[in-house]
């Protein structure tokens, strides 16, 4: 019987040490990589053959259940150490059947087999100039995928766009993040068909206003949208009321959410088109709502917001700076889109579950006097309201008296604490 170090225990002789190359090499071709690899035991110029000849296989093919001990770096210290041995050489089909999971940067595209990754669950997409075919395959072939990060530079002037086709039934966690190097031109023609019915978390941070299908998530519990160029382009008319309908789409698609962020980018668009394609959808789980004040449409959307989600518990409001051109000595606001107009009757959320208001960044304006005289008085059970200034806001409508002048304001809630930060 031979040994671990190629000798021959009773009296015998180790053959295989001394067999031709040529027949070794002849051998090693016909073999598979677990096979190969078990070869390593069987002479001490057998493994140093191996390593020589390597390039001999074709195929190379992974699986971390070759390892009795299933350690992790073992196996990873491994297939770095194979892919090493075969330096820049061309490999006809590599298969790693254990790939948890992979992160692909500048375009990389491979052929994608059907259940080429049957174990993958966290895929990384870095695009520039996307094989969106690739793309969408190997989104297919990923049977148990749970977490796909999507990151891309994409231009405005393609005159199809691109479409994303992520049908995903086991996906948890989807975030998508889109810029461009060009100075925004336009709604770009990109489209994204999400169908993720078990999704939870869903994150957009989208600069070049793509199109988005998303059918309700029954399991959201979490979304942060933030969709378009920002608040100056939609006063300078770049975008139309059809166009802005994008994020009131999306917006019916995560309505199920139980937390949601709203940037200015999406609540200027929202307000945009709100006027001929609202009301709001209800938000029936929604329990915390950070809301960006944009300079554009201001405190309009706020009374829908309070109105339609009856179990809110946490609101904080950001609101943001007006942007001025550099042509403009001042911007107006028009109070009839941008000041406070309270609803008809009060939100169900005001009387039994809004506990904790966040006022950020405040420029000491009339209609933030508006909105925090209505909240505090209309809040039956609120226990805390912060209140922060901008840094900049150092002169305003409201001075130091006017301060006092709020923390005297009538109170819905005995329990409730104002707090200036």
């Amino acid at each position: 019987m031979a040994t671990n170090n190629g000798k021959m225990t009773n009296g015998g002789t180790d053959h295989i040490s001394h067999l031709p190359e040529t027949v070794m090499e002849h051998i090693l071709s016909l073999l598979t990589m677990k096979e190969a690899v078990a070869t390593r035991v069987l002479s001490k110029k057998w493994i140093q053959f191996w390593e020589n000849h390597f390039l001999l296989l074709h195929h190379l093919n992974f699986d971390s259940s070759h390892f009795r001990t299933r350690n992790q770096t073992l196996f990873m210290n491994y297939v770095d150490h194979v892919l090493h041995l075969r330096g820049p050489i061309d490999i006809d089909k590599f298969t790693l059947n254990s790939l948890v999971e992979l992160k692909l940067n500048n375009d990389f595209v491979f052929d994608v087999p059907p259940s080429t990754l049957p174990c993958l669950k966290v895929l990384h997409v870095d695009v520039r100039q996307p094989n969106v075919t690739f793309l969408n395959c190997l989104f297919g072939c990923s049977p148990i995928l749970e977490n796909l990060s999507i990151y891309g530079e994409l231009p405005f002037d393609d005159d199809i766009g691109f479409r994303f086709e992520i049908s995903i039934p086991t996906l948890i966690t989807l975030k998508i993040e889109l810029a461009s190097p060009d100075e925004f031109e336009g709604c770009s023609e990109h489209n994204f068909n999400i169908q993720t019915p078990n999704l939870q978390f869903l994150t957009i941070q989208d600069q070049i206003f793509a199109s988005y299908v998303i059918p309700e998530l029954p399991s959201l519990v979490e979304a942060n949208v933030g969709i378009g160029p920002g608040s100056r382009f939609i006063n300078n008319g770049d975008i139309s009321e059809e166009e802005a309908l994008r994020v009131m789409l999306v917006l019916k698609g995560i309505r199920i959410a139980r937390s949601l962020t709203l940037w200015e980018t999406a609540t200027a668009a929202i307000g945009h088109a709100f006027d001929d394609f609202g009301p709001l959808p209800t938000f029936p789980n929604l329990l915390r709502l950070d809301l960006c004040i944009d300079s554009c449409y201001g405190w309009k959307l706020l009374p829908h917001f309070l109105t339609n989600s009856p179990n809110l518990e946490f609101i904080k409001m950001d609101k943001q700076v007006p942007f001025v051109d550099e042509e403009e000595a001042e911007i107006v606001l028009d109070e009839v889109t941008y000041g406070w107009d309270q609803p008809r009757a009060r939100p169900f959320c005001l009387v039994l579950n809004l506990k904790e208001i966040q006022m950020k960044s405040l420029w000491r304006s009339g209609d933030e006097e508006d909105v925090i005289r209505y909240l505090l008085w209309n809040s039956m059970v609120l226990e805390t309201m912060t209140i922060n200034f901008s840094e900049d806001a150092l002169e305003g409508e409201l001075d130091d008296e006017d301060m006092i002048d709020i923390e005297e304001l009538p109170r819905g809630s005995d329990r409730c604490q104002l707090i200036f930060d």
